[in-house]
Formats: structure tokens, sequence, C-alpha cells
């Protein structure tokens, strides 16, 4: 038997800009049969030459670490321009090595500390590393040098590169000034230059700057372009002595030691600003790896094609992560798999731009949930535990989980696969699947944590979407929707107050009761098949040491008139000139100057970051369309963003745009992007909702507003807990006249009820994460869970999924050591018993948090 993933056609459609999938029919194929080949993963001749020069061979998983590092740095032409370059390494051998020219090395000064994740450290005068690298050896007049620290301690940093002769002519770099926390540079120049402005920069990261005449230096911090000022230079100022690092090499001597940790370094030819930005990627992606976890990675269309494994879990999401470390506790051989878009994003929306956590209550949570936001707080430094976080820091945390060498890890070797294209089934049972990139898996069970449940319709499972006919209780909540989101002063029409001229641009829709004639939407409660709308949750800042700014110039297919709501809303609303008015920015390091989780303003009604009504497609598309609806939800970001920055219509008040020029994107943030991305972007789409299985039971909003102390209708198989209320977001925009002749635009499908009882948390039963058994009897569903639209709006967070995923992959592993079905009864018990005793504790992980009563 064979199960296929719904593929299509792209057609057009009058409900949606991408149009609607047309389904293709079953292409049944045996494993292996008409896949793609996969090519040998090879490593750089660089590579070999530079780990042939360690005295100690590197890791299988350090050396790959250290290959995508090099093929990176030779793609964007940066490793051709280095004169000189080193990188942290596993010891101080490796660590002192040049990585262009592993004949030479940098040579300690003193006894400078060293950290192989972190770096080296002068915590006194005279502590140093010399490169060997004489100024003489660089072009004056083409010249960049940059280091990477990895702290920012208040205060100086003094000297983080240098070489100066008696005249103070040479080079040298202050990544953060006491003063004024301000950055100085000085590239073949006897003068100190002043490249950023009082507190503009905190000092971690890559700072350096780089020149291409005898006239102007640019400074730039985390790829952040910063002044360009006249640094007159000529060969004379470039003496011949070498460059220390950690300090300057003040004619022969250590001066002005920098108390920071630093784990990189280059000197060469100047680079451009589009280099810069990469190269703070690529050393950021690989202080990561050696930090937190050299994870196994496989990417796409490389490497092994043939995977035996009991047990698959399916999207990089932070619940896929923690059935597999659960498996992989209990003795199962287990590997990552990747959704259609899966890249280096482990953690799904937690690491991709959903930092500030949805919970009511945190006494919700336990388990591994609890694990990972108390090794947050390690990793942040942080005074407390929070179920807030900077998304990096849950990316970094997951990584040692994938990672047997770090903190309580595995080895769960990971997939990037371009999504599943078939399962083959035994009777109810997925034997193997394929995936689109060629890579053909044979398996026991399977997970999937994805927020499409791509995986579960490939094996067959039946699901849900949109919303169901309005019930009684809190599913009266379900359906069309009688009451909207009204945006103040905002007429749809194309001439205000004229039907006949026709809608403007993002109104789908029309409402009316008092001009039937013109009413294009079902009775109130109809059942549909619209999902609430998508948005990115953007990481950004308003403070100088971290923001990117957004760019000046329009995004790709930009038209201005689909911001209309937008500027008749600002008319009608000159008072709201903040960037609040628009967002809603919730500080996620809760310090100042701060970073923030950016999302839609649904309260008061402001056109904000939703892409209204222009996502109903994504959930069954073909890839091609869901990849259109991806990059058209972050081109409405950005068009937003460049409307109220840029924008010249005389509409948007002058004291909106300044407010919301302060605002960019977070340059310390994203550094492995899909190769359809750019550094810096949000990788993750945040879909909301999408497919929602059609399991064993389904969970009803009526269930979740019972009162505390009874015993759940569906099971007491408790396997996470809900702990926020059912909400969703508007699922379009209409027309709608409020009283006769009064229009105004509104968004229809927003609601919100609490869930019952005064704990704030409800137990979520196994049932709705379990397929029905005449479908598939060897999976679950970790994300798209069985529920209604109205119950699904509470089920959908993350920490839920987070601790649903760790259970169900001891269910799971439960299962297939006993040859059960995942429906056997005696699956459930077993697991509980070994959750509460928390064998595999690490440090900080609690029991988890499994209450069987409401």
């Amino acid at each position: 038997m064979f199960s296929v993933l719904e593929g299509g056609t792209f057609l057009s459609s009058p409900f949606s800009p991408f149009g609607r999938y047309s389904v293709a029919g079953p292409v049944p194929r045996a494993p292996g049969v008409g896949l793609p080949s996969l090519a040998a993963y090879t490593f750089e001749t660089e590579t070999n030459t530079l780990v042939a020069a360690f005295s100690t061979p590197p890791t299988v998983n350090r050396k790959r670490t250290i290959n995508r590092t090099i093929k990176r740095l030779k793609a964007t032409g940066i490793w051709a321009k280095a004169k000189g370059m080193g990188f942290v390494g596993a010891d101080e051998n490796a660590a002192l090595r040049w990585w262009n020219d592993p004949t030479r090395t940098c040579t300690k000064i003193s006894t400078p500390g060293f950290n192989a994740s972190f770096g080296w450290t002068a915590t006194v005068n005279g502590q140093a590393l010399n490169t060997g690298l004489l100024c003489t050896e660089l072009d004056p007049n083409d010249l960049g040098a940059y280091v990477y620290n990895t702290s920012a301690p208040t205060g100086s940093s003094n000297s983080d590169m240098g070489a100066i002769n008696a005249s103070s002519a040479g080079i040298n770099i202050c990544a953060r000034r006491a003063t004024n926390d301000n950055q100085t540079i000085r590239l073949a120049s006897a003068a100190v230059t002043t490249i950023s402005a009082d507190g503009d920069t905190d000092g971690y990261g890559l700072t350096g700057g780089s020149r291409f005449d005898a006239v102007n230096l640019t400074g730039s911090h985390n790829g952040v372009a910063k002044n360009t000022v006249a640094a007159a230079s000529s060969s004379g100022n470039l003496p011949a002595i070498p460059i220390y690092l950690l300090a300057h090499n003040a004619n022969g001597s250590v001066a002005s030691f920098s108390p920071r940790r630093q784990a990189f370094w280059y000197v060469g030819r100047g680079l451009t600003n589009a280099q810069e930005i990469e190269l703070n990627a690529i050393v950021g992606e690989y202080l990561a790896a050696v930090g937190y976890g050299d994870v196994y990675i496989e990417e796409v269309g490389v490497g092994a094609a043939n995977i035996t494994v009991d047990f698959v879990g399916y999207g990089f999401t932070v619940q896929t992560v923690l059935a597999c470390l659960q498996a992989a506790r209990n003795g199962l051989t287990v590997a990552m798999v990747g959704g259609w878009r899966d890249r280096f994003n482990f953690g799904g929306m937690t690491s991709g731009g959903l930092g500030f956590g949805d919970v009511e209550n945190t006494a919700a949570f336990g388990g591994l949930v609890r694990y990972l936001t108390k090794r947050i707080q390690s990793i942040g430094n942080k005074a407390t535990e929070q179920f807030y976080f900077e998304p990096r820091f849950m990316q970094w945390a997951l990584r040692e989980l994938l990672d047997s060498t770090k903190n309580g890890g595995y080895t769960i070797p990971v997939y990037q696969t371009n999504g599943v294209l078939a399962c083959q089934k035994t009777g109810t049972n997925v034997t193997s699947f394929t995936t689109v990139d060629g890579r053909t898996f044979t398996i026991k069970g399977w997970f999937d944590g994805s927020y499409e449940m791509d995986f579960a319709r490939a094996a067959g499972c039946s699901y849900f979407i949109g919303r169901e006919a309005a019930g009684t209780g809190a599913e009266a909540n379900n359906g069309v929707r009688d009451t909207f989101n009204e945006y103040v002063g905002v007429d749809p029409w194309k001439t205000p107050g004229v039907p006949a001229s026709g809608l403007i641009n993002m109104v789908q829709n029309v409402r009316s009761t008092f001009t039937p004639a013109l009413d294009t939407m079902p009775p109130a409660g109809t059942a549909d098949s619209k999902v609430q709308a998508y948005n990115f949750r953007t990481t950004m800042t308003n403070s100088p040491y971290w923001r990117r700014p957004a760019p000046s110039t329009p995004p790709p297919g930009y038209d201005v008139a689909d911001y209309e709501i937008v500027l008749r809303f600002a008319a009608a609303n000159p008072s709201l000139v903040s960037f609040l008015d628009y967002f809603k920015a919730d500080n996620f390091t809760q310090s100042t100057p701060g970073k923030y989780d950016v999302n839609n303003r649904a309260g008061p009604a402001a056109p904000s970051s939703d892409f209204i009504g222009k996502n109903w497609d994504y959930a069954l598309a073909a890839v091609n369309v869901r990849e259109a609806i991806w990059k058209a939800n972050y081109n409405w970001f950005m068009g937003l963003l460049y409307t109220l920055q840029y924008g010249t219509d005389p509409r948007i008040p002058a004291a909106l745009q300044t407010s919301c020029l302060q605002w960019g994107f977070c340059s310390d943030h994203y550094f492995s992007p899909h190769e359809n991305d750019a550094v810096n972007m949000n990788p993750q789409l945040y879909v909301r909702e999408g497919c929602r299985l059609n399991g064993v039971a389904k969970l009803l909003g009526t269930e979740l507003t019972r009162g505390d102390g009874g015993v759940p209708s569906i099971s007491t198989n408790t396997i996470s807990m809900i702990s926020y209320f059912m909400d969703s977001h508007a699922i379009q925009y209409i027309a709608y006249e409020k009283t006769a002749g009064q229009w105004i635009v509104a968004g229809e499908g927003g609601m919100s009820v609490d869930i019952g009882g005064t704990d704030g948390m409800f137990p979520l039963p196994l049932e709705i994460a379990t397929p029905k058994p005449t479908e598939c009897t060897n999976g679950f569903v970790g994300f798209a869970f069985s529920a209604s639209h109205v119950a699904f709006g509470a089920t959908r967070m993350e920490f839920t999924a987070m601790q649903a995923g760790q259970s169900l992959g001891q269910v799971a592993a439960e299962a297939i050591k006993n040859n059960r079905t995942f429906q056997d009864s005696a699956n459930y018990p077993a697991a509980r018993t070994a959750l509460l005793a928390n064998a595999f504790a690490l440090t900080n992980e609690s029991v988890p948090v499994l209450a069987q009563t409401t």
C-alpha cells in the first residue's frame, strides 16, 4: 500500500493571488524507484589541508562543521581576500592555526585563557596572541581587519587587535570604548577613527572595518555598516611589526589588553558590506556549532540514500527534537528528518522568532520544557527562569540535545530533504518512506511535529481544515463570525462611500444586512475551509547596538495600493504615531536596550503584520505555491515597514515615520538562511493553523471550558497541558455596513475564549495526537492535534506541543519495544510511569506535569 503527499499544479482562483491547488493523483512507487540520485558528501581541499595540520584530528562532525564554514567563505569571496584568518578550535593547537594558510600559526604571549567553545581571553596586560602577520604584508589601500568577540562585558575592550609603531601608525580595533559604547579603528593610519555614534555597540560579535582607497574607512558591527570617515593613509603607516590579538603590539610590547573572549580574526583585503554581513553569519553559525553542538547534518541532495532507524521525527520543531530525544533515551535508533523547507533552524517558531511564549500558568509545564527554559536562563546569563528568551538561545539549547558530546544530548543525525514524497505501508504500518531529495528511510515508527502535518497526510491520515459550523457553548465561536474587528475610519470602497467604485485592495468580502445585493458572505455560523492569518514573529530592536535597518527600497512585487487600509487608517487616526500603535512588541530580554518579538497588533485594531486572507491555500498547496505564499507573507511585512518608514504618501504622519525608523532587525540572529532567504531573516513562517488531524478523538472548545477538578471527557491519558485561551487571528478583511450607509473595513474570524477553571490549565489527551487505527498504527502527530478550530486555538501553543513531543516519544518507544500498535492501551500506563520516574533527567529537568483532572 502506498500513500503520497498531495501535490498539484497552479490554477488561477478568485480567492487567492496564488491559486488553488489541483490534487495530483497518487503516484505509487517502490522505495528508491525513480528517485533522484544523491551526491556523495565531499570535503573541500582546503578543509583536508587544514585538519591535516592539527595535532589532534577533529571529530567527523567537527570536520563537517569546518567544511561548511570554508565552503561559505569561498562562495562569498571572503576566503580569496584573506591574508590571515583563524577560528577557535577544539584545542589550543587548532585554535592557533591559520585557516587560510595552515603552514602558519599564531603564538601565545604569556598565558591568555582558552575555551574550546568561546575562544581566547586576556585577563591582565601582557597576555596576547601574536598572529605572526606583519603589517607590511598588507595593501594599505585595500585593507580589512575584523575580530569576533563572544562576550560583551561592560566597559572598554581597549584593543582587540593591532600593531602600532612609535609614531602610533598602523592597525588597531577597539570594539567598545568605555566612555560612550562606540568603536574605534585605525587602518594604515596614524589616527584613531571613531566609527560609530555614542551608544552604538556592545562589542559582542563581529567588529572591524575596511578601506579601498587612500581616503575613506568604513566600520561595521555585526555586518551593519557604520560611518564612513576620511582617514588618510600611506604605505608608511603600515609598520614592519606583527599584529597581535587580545591587545595591540605597541612597537614590540603588549599594550591595552582586551577583557573579552575572542573567537575569530581576519586580516586581508577590504570586504564589501555584503561580505561583512556574510562573514558575521558564517562565523556566528560556526560558533553556534562548536559551542553548543556539532550536529551531524546531511544537507539536501547530499549524503546517505538509504537510512534504517527505529524511529523518525519529522519537522525541525522543538516537539520533534524532544520526541527524538525521548525515543533515543529509550535505546531506539533515531533520525530527525526535515520538512519541505527545513534547513538549520532547529526549533521551528521558538527559535525562529516566537521568543515571547504564550502561557497562562507556568506551573502547567515540567519535564524537558522546564529543562529548556532553565538551560536558556543559563545560556543567556539571566537571573531568573523565563518563558521568554532570545530565539537563538533556544536554537543553541536544542543543538546540545542532538549531540552526544554536549549537555545531556544523544547522537541524533539530522537530514534535510525538501520534505516527504511518499510513504510505503504494510497494512496500516508505515514501513518506509521516500523524500523529495531522494532518500529512503526504513522505520518502525514516526512522529510528525511539523506545522503542516505533511508526513501524517502522506501516511494516509485524514484531517480537518478550516472552521466547523458553529455549535453551542464555546463552539458557538466556530464558523463564519457575526462580530468583527473594526478599523476605525477606514472606508472599504475605492471611492469612499461609493460601492460601485469597487473594493480597495486586501478586502475580500462584503457583509451587509442593509444592502443585501452587495452581501457576499454565507450566514453567520457557516462552516468553511478558510484558516486564520499567518505572519512572521520578527526579531527586532530599537537599539543601535544590534539594529540592522530595514531596506529603504520596496520589496519585490510592492504595490502601494496593497497598503491602502494602512494609509486610510493612518489618516483617520493621526494621534497614533508610535511603532507600538501598529505592532505588538514584547521585550524578551527584559532589558534596556532590548530585543523584541514583534507580532501582529490585534487590539485596539490597527492594520499590522498579519497577511490577512492570503494563506488559505498554504496547507494543501504544492511546494511551489507554498513557497510563493511564504515569500508573499514576508514581502508583505517588509512592504509594510517600507510604507511606514520611507513611504511618501502624505497620510503617514511624520512622527509615525520617525518612530518606525528607530526599529530594525537584530543583526545577531539567523545566520543560516534557507537558500531563498537572506541572513537575519526570520526562518519560520508562523503557520498558526493548517491541517488538523482527524484522530481517535476530537477535542472541542466546550470541553476546554469545564471547571477545575473534573475528569476529562476523552480520557486521562494526559501527554501535555494546555495553558492558554482559545484564540484565532482574523481570517479575512471584509467591507462591513455597520449601519445603513456607514461602511467600514473589518477583520472577520478573530475570537478569544477563556478556558475553564481558575488554574489556567487543562489536560491534553493522547487520543487527539493519535491517528485512527484504520488509517495508520505506528505514528503520532505532535502539533496538528485532532481538535475543532476553536479548541485548536488553545492546543497550538509551543510549550504545549513541546511537552507532547517528549511524552509521545516515550509512548512510541513503549509501542516499538513491545511490538505493539501505537493505539494499544498498554502503551500509555507504562509511558506515564517512565515519564514520572524521570529516569533520564538532565540537570534541572523536573518531572513532567501530566495532570489527570481538569
